[in-house]
């Protein structure tokens, strides 16, 4: 059952149940116009939902993930820094790196927070 708040395109591609990637020719046939379908604009709960469907090792996905990827940074919700914070998933790396290079810094956790949590 999905989110009756997401657009219909983050719903179907969230139904696929696994990442997107190139090993799955039907996979990357009924994702690709899903992906053509996204809105321009994001909400929070679809980046989040966008992001479960790349895969940590990289995979293109025939490109449909680095279409994925331009959706969510062209999204006026962007950056969402706890939804990158895999270290080893290479999506987030990429993501974490392209908002470094456009001059982007978490926001910092303050001491107590660190020492105490929360």
């Amino acid at each position: 059952m999905s989110d009756p708040d997401l657009h219909p395109a983050v719903a179907a591609l969230q139904a696929l149940g696994r990442p997107i990637t190139d090993d799955d020719y039907n996979l990357i046939a009924t994702a690709h116009p899903l992906t053509d379908d996204l809105p321009a604009h994001l909400s929070a709960a679809e980046i989040e939902v966008l992001l479960s469907v790349m895969p940590a090792n990289g995979d293109t996905g025939s490109g449909l993930n680095w279409t994925i990827l331009h959706r969510i940074e062209a999204s006026p919700e962007w950056p969402i820094w706890d939804l990158i914070a895999k270290p080893g998933h290479e999506w987030h790396d990429i993501l974490r790196k392209r908002l470094e290079n456009g001059g982007y810094c978490p926001p910092k956790t303050s001491f107590l927070k660190r020492l105490f949590g929360g």
